[in-house]
């Protein structure tokens, strides 16, 4: 074999041996290049995971807390029967400007009719109307109304933008007041919790029902790489699917194009360890940022979880964990026959320390009340505040009624200590409502409803003492909750009437006009006196729209006795809830000239109270009411705090002297003086006295040598139907 022969054999083997290893080389590149793929897919797989994951909790976080706004407006609004349209507007203005997101807040009632409204957006507040008209809509107050529990509509297209509605029933049971609906932008909402992709370093598409109802995708070239969150927060199955892309500058970190460079250097043994270390190393660099960055997220979603269950004043948990504690006990309870005790406490009178010595001060002693709490309870106790002066208190384990009076007594002694803020002492006391577990309740709502009405019956028997919810305490309730439908019924039924009791001119005895008083009748052999009722109209605001009715019946059948002497005066009675209403004058103006009654015989009656609960509304009111012609008389004047203090500050023409005193003066000096010195006040600053409840001559015979001007009473008539009044002015002028 030739040198050249074997030269060339060798030559080929070393060719083959060459093509060999490159393409050793090369299929080794290739599957190093297949392998760095695979990691960046799955790293970029887990990176989106965890930002869908992100994703959803914010967003649940973002609209628990926005449902949890909405409850606590609920909350006030149950608190104070109700509120003035003034502070409603007010406090709707502010919830919305501090949600992102929410432009307009709907008030619908019980009977699903619109009241009031605020909103951002020009004629948003008008489309409720509309609304309420859509049969989805209605199914969701529906839904709302019989659970008891917040509900989300499906996506609305209005002047091309999406939005949804967010419904919070307002009280629970027979006791619901209706619902706050909300209306949220969906774009503004989610870009508020989201930020910009461009910062977070990815983009979000929402789809509910199919319908792509959110996105902030802007030219995204390759969207195979994405991953899914899906959010549900009420009681129907239908969720949002969050769709979460990378932006281009996350995709190129991510997916670099490292596996073409090992490809492309593949020929390089050398060159191909060194990119493949430099990569691992960039790996192991991106892996240690990202868990840096999970921890950090972690944190701040520790941090927001904590805000979501626990009161910022008092660190105590708050509502929203409380319930879901109960629930969660409440479930345990039925299955290990488990038990325990709930507490429902609430602060009396806290509101005077807000009002007379400012709401810091009364925040500061709220948060010393933890450390009170924890002496009094043990540690395993859960304290939860509900919003305000109110908290709950879990006790588990089974506790004897003892027991438990024990312990409660043992909190009300601990409020007997000054709490010490600046250069204040603050005593408290508390009234406390009990409720066992499984006895009154077996499930939250039902236990805290037991319980809070067992606070109620403390807060009746004087405040500062306990009541443990019993059967007539149930039946209490059930028997309130009856009496107001039955006044609501009536109310539909035209069942309210008004009686009129003259009154007369004590110097000729002579009819001069007549009191104007509310009556229930429920059948032609039924009469109830407003004692049995009035309290529950002015609790529940009836008063008002009966009140109205009852004034414009008033009218149009007193119009029709001017015709036998155009002097009559017409009393009638204004409630406090009617004074402060904003539109009063308004509505008086209305009611005078549809039913064409002359102001000058027209005189209202007010009470003390009314009148200083806020004086400076009700001098406005009085100013308007002279204006007008209107005469103004002091109702049971006397029996006020504030009598004589006061009445310099409004513009009175009557004043009408208390029964109580009049009961008595014939047997009772002190009363008779106190008469005495009314009638000389009245006289003096030119008002006119009239005495109530006259009911013997021996009376009037008093009154009438102290020169009391008018009177009225038993003794002269008893409140009479229109129709028996009008007969006895007819006999009376016809003369």
């Amino acid at each position: 074999m030739s040198l050249s022969y074997q030269s060339e054999q060798n030559k080929k083997q070393s060719s083959i041996g060459t093509y060999v290893i490159c393409l050793v080389v090369l299929l080794s590149s290739v599957l190093i290049a297949i392998y760095v793929r695979n990691s960046q897919e799955k790293a970029l797989t887990t990176i989106l995971q965890g930002q869908a994951k992100r994703t959803e909790l914010k967003l649940t976080q973002s609209a628990e807390h926005l449902i949890g706004e909405l409850f606590a407006m609920s909350k006030r609004w149950i608190n104070n029967h109700r509120t003035s349209e003034k502070n409603w507007r007010a406090d709707a203005k502010d919830f919305i400007s501090r949600l992102t997101g929410v432009s307009t807040l709907w008030w619908v009632d019980a009977d699903r009719n619109f009241q009031w409204g605020e909103s951002t957006e020009p004629n948003h507040t008008e489309i409720i109307y509309e609304l309420l008209q859509d049969a989805e809509f209605k199914e969701i107050l529906d839904t709302m109304a019989q659970k008891y529990l917040p509900e989300i509509s499906r996506t609305y297209d209005l002047a091309g933008k999406k939005w949804l509605y967010i419904f919070v029933p307002i009280g629970s049971g027979l006791n619901v007041d209706g619902a706050f609906i909300i209306e949220v932008n969906i774009k503004n909402f989610i870009d508020e919790q989201l930020g910009d992709p461009l910062v977070s370093g990815f983009y979000t598409e929402a789809v509910a029902n199919e319908e792509l109802v959110y996105s902030n995708v802007v030219d995204v070239k390759d969207m195979s790489h994405f991953a899914t969150a899906t959010l549900n927060l009420d009681s129907d199955q239908d969720g949002w699917d969050f769709n979460v892309y990378p932006i281009a500058e996350t995709s190129q970190i991510i997916l670099s194009p490292l596996p073409y460079f090992i490809v492309g250097a593949g020929l390089v043994i050398s060159l191909l360890f060194l990119i493949a270390l430099l990569s691992r190393l960039k790996a192991t660099n991106q892996s240690l940022e990202l868990s840096k960055q999970i921890s950090e997220t972690e944190k701040v979603q520790f941090e927001l979880e904590y805000l979501a269950n626990h009161d910022t004043l008092t660190h105590l948990p708050n509502r929203h964990y409380i319930n879901r504690f109960i629930q969660k006990k409440v479930k345990q309870g039925l299955l290990n026959n488990q038990k325990f005790t709930l507490l429902f406490i609430d602060l009396d009178h806290f509101k005077d320390i807000n009002d007379t010595l400012g709401h810091s001060v009364g925040d500061k002693t709220l948060k010393k009340l933890p450390v009170l709490f924890n002496k009094v309870f043990r540690h395993d106790d859960v304290i939860a505040r509900m919003g305000g002066d109110e908290f709950v208190v879990y006790l588990p384990g089974e506790l004897d009624v003892p027991h438990v009076e024990k312990l409660v007594k043992r909190f009300m002694k601990s409020l007997e200590y000054p709490i010490e803020i600046g250069e204040h002492q603050i005593r408290l006391t508390g009234s406390v409502g009990v409720a066992f577990f499984p006895q009154h309740g077996t499930n939250v709502v039902e236990l805290l409803s037991h319980a809070d009405a067992a606070l109620y019956r403390a807060k009746d028997q004087g405040r500062n003492t306990y009541a443990i919810y019993d059967s007539e305490i149930e039946q209490k309730a059930k028997d309130r909750v009856e009496l107001i439908s039955r006044l609501h019924t009536a109310n539909d039924r035209d069942e309210f009437e008004m009686f009129f009791q003259p009154r007369y001119e004590l110097l000729n005895q002579k009819i001069i006009g007549a009191e104007a008083l509310l009556r229930w009748s429920p059948n032609e052999a039924t009469l109830i006196a407003p004692d049995k009722f009035i309290d529950i109209l002015e609790e529940t605001s009836l008063i008002i729209p009966i009140t109205w009715k009852m004034f414009e019946k008033s009218c149009s059948q007193f119009k029709q006795l001017l015709k036998l002497n155009d002097t009559l005066s017409l009393s009638f009675n204004i409630s406090a809830k009617q004074l402060e209403h904003p539109d009063f004058i308004k509505k008086l103006r209305i009611v005078l000239s549809k039913t064409d009654f002359p102001a000058h015989n027209l005189e209202l009656e007010l009470t003390e109270q009314t009148l200083i609960q806020n004086v400076e509304n009700s001098r406005y009111i009085l100013k308007n009411l002279k204006q007008m012609g209107i005469s103004v008389a002091i109702d049971d004047f006397g029996t006020g705090y504030s009598s004589l203090s006061y009445l310099k500050n409004f513009p009175v023409d009557v004043l009408k002297i208390d029964q109580s005193f009049i009961r008595d003066i014939e047997v009772d000096s002190g009363d008779l003086e106190l008469v005495k010195t009314m009638i000389t006040m009245g006289k003096n600053l030119n008002i006119t006295t009239v005495a109530e409840g006259v009911e013997n001559e021996n009376q009037l015979k008093l009154l009438t040598d102290e020169s009391c001007e008018q009177a009225q009473g038993y003794y002269f008539n008893k409140p009479m139907p229109f129709e028996q009044f009008e007969k006895l002015l007819t006999k009376t002028f016809s003369n």
